[in-house]
């Protein structure tokens, strides 16, 4: 969708903002998340829409379904 950041995607070679303890919020939304989180911001449409992540290279606990990326988790 177009948005002012021109962002389409989020990846590693992003500058992302991590957590103290090593953990990583991305926000998936339509309104700004607010400047300091402005990083992990992915712009998203209003309502409902489709998200896929996609794996180069994934390690074989990926492969083998013993992986499973985190749950989204709708704001509060």
């Amino acid at each position: 969708m177009a948005n002012t950041l021109d962002r389409f995607a989020i990846g590693d070679r992003d500058k992302l903002k991590f957590n103290a303890d090593g953990s990583l919020d991305i926000y998936i939304q339509n309104e700004r998340p607010g400047a300091d989180k402005k990083s992990n911001w992915l712009p998203a449409p209003r309502g409902e829409f489709n998200l896929a992540m996609r794996l180069h290279s994934p390690r074989r606990e990926v492969l083998d379904g013993t992986w499973m990326p985190p749950a989204v988790k709708k704001a509060q």
